[in-house]
């Protein structure tokens, strides 16, 4: 048995965030994505991150080994919506971005136990949609976003480039 929780990022956690970002970069590169080849995240949006208190972190036996952020406002990139559409758009919603795992920790299920736990904490925060996107060549993350029972939606852009291209999902409870 492992000792294994969920607490958000501080500070002093920054240097271990960006290996697990890096990590994370370099799987999704061996895939042929260009998602995250950009240099993004960067290292400011992960502080801002930490300044703004939505970074989380997974520790697994008092090592950090996940991140994500936890983005209770409104997302201006899900404000245009393609090739589909929103099921909820009156509620607030909750966005997961910079779904990570270090090296040497995947295939161990712990983007579930991460995403669940980050549910039990936007749900305690009265949150009762979320929202999430990722690349068309992310497979692992679309797998993994309708195991959890996230609906396609539609194409969102994050930038100005084809690459920024997103598969949006929505969950509603």
């Amino acid at each position: 048995m492992f000792n294994v929780f969920v607490r958000k990022a501080q500070n002093d956690d920054l240097e271990q965030i960006i290996k697990v970002i890096n990590d994370a970069k370099n799987l999704i590169k061996k895939s042929g994505s260009p998602q995250w080849q950009d240099g993004e995240p960067s290292r400011s949006v992960l502080e801002e991150d930490l300044q703004l208190g939505r970074g989380y972190v997974l520790i697994v036996n008092g090592d950090l080994v996940g991140y994500t952020c936890l983005m209770q406002t409104n997302d201006p990139h899900y404000e245009v919506i393609q090739d589909g559409s929103w099921n909820n758009t009156t509620d607030k919603y909750a966005t997961l971005h910079r779904v990570a795992i270090g090296d040497g920790y995947r295939g161990k299920h712990l983007s579930d136990f991460l995403i669940s736990n980050m549910f039990t904490i936007a749900y305690g925060l009265g949150f009762r949609n979320f929202r999430i996107d990722t690349h068309a060549m992310n497979k692992g993350m679309q797998h993994v976003s309708e195991k959890f029972g996230f609906k396609y939606r539609g194409i969102i852009y994050v930038g100005e480039k084809e690459d920024d291209r997103r598969l949006a999902y929505e969950l509603n409870i």
